[in-house]
């Protein structure tokens, strides 16, 4: 099966597993802790504040223990936290695009290790990081260059969908306030239902350019990777 048809397999696999609880929380914390990462940057980036500390949680959720006084800097640094996420998620791309399959291991393992160094500081966090090292460098150790391409499709997938579904989140949410103003909104006081809608919309433009310029996908081609993709389903399941 070609590169093409397993990145739109493993893009269907990373949506249907976020609908699957206890494999929506192991993968999704990836994402969590990159936002959160994207957080803890951005603090230090402003001088404005302070947050060295990363919790992640069994539900799948993260915080910083940061304390930045303006609520402009604030809402910006959430902000940036779900546009670095898709950044991330584009660059992935590109990597998987000029098939360097390793550097996305790596740089995974990379942002791990340092996490559980600098910024993790709960036992639940620090056990999930150290189990995600130890799967990532398995296929590294054995020099399994199908395994590493394979992990390496699906951990991008897994990144640009949570991205996706991220911003969903932030309008079901805003919905959910009933008319009152959420986090988002506290902060900045603009309403949280737009916010998710700019979100959503950079997802989906963000989705558009990596099929569009990066992959170069085509109409007839996503046909075409399609079609392949059911023939190889049949033939497990006759």
């Amino acid at each position: 099966m070609s590169t093409t048809s397993l990145i739109l397999l493993y893009l269907a696999a990373a949506l249907a597993i976020s609908r699957l609880p206890m494999l929506r929380v192991y993968f999704s914390l990836c994402n969590t802790l990159i936002e959160k990462i994207i957080h803890v940057l951005a603090v230090v980036v402003t001088r404005e504040g302070k947050s060295n500390k990363i919790k992640l949680y069994k539900n799948g959720a993260g915080e910083t223990t940061g304390i930045v006084n303006s609520k402009i800097q604030k809402v910006m640094i959430v902000y940036i936290g779900y546009t670095g996420t898709l950044l991330l998620a584009m660059g992935l791309f590109y990597l998987l695009s000029l098939n360097q399959f390793h550097f996305i291991i790596y740089f995974f393992i990379g942002i791990m290790v340092i996490s559980i160094l600098l910024w993790i500081r709960n036992f639940f966090g620090v056990l999930w990081a150290l189990s995600f090292v130890v799967l990532l460098a398995l296929p590294l150790y054995f020099r399994n260059e199908l395994a590493i391409m394979h992990i390496s499709i699906f951990l991008s997938s897994i990144i640009l969908v949570q991205a996706i579904i991220n911003a969903f989140q932030v309008i079901r949410q805003s919905f959910k306030t009933e008319g009152k103003p959420g986090a988002l909104a506290k902060i900045a006081r603009i309403p949280a239902v737009i916010c998710g809608i700019a979100l959503l919309g950079q997802s989906l433009y963000a989705a558009y350019f990596i099929f569009n310029h990066v992959l170069n996908f085509k109409v007839a081609m996503i046909r075409f990777e399609l079609l392949e993709i059911f023939q190889t389903m049949e033939k497990f399941i006759t």
